[in-house]
């Protein structure tokens, strides 16, 4: 019994630092997931669109 509360614990906290490193939404150190996301819309937001003649 303890051997899968000790696995428990461990698996807990690898999803907590996972989820802290990926999706932090942390202004100062934000998620590897979040910052990337973020240039995505700011790349969107910067292209100018197609002039039609």
């Amino acid at each position: 019994m303890v051997e899968y509360i000790l696995l428990l614990v461990i698996a807990v906290g690898l999803a907590a630092l996972l989820s802290k490193q990926l999706v932090s939404r942390n202004m100062d150190d934000p998620g590897i997931i979040t910052s990337k996301w973020a240039q995505i819309l700011k790349a969107i937001g910067d292209d100018l669109p197609d002039k039609h003649r």
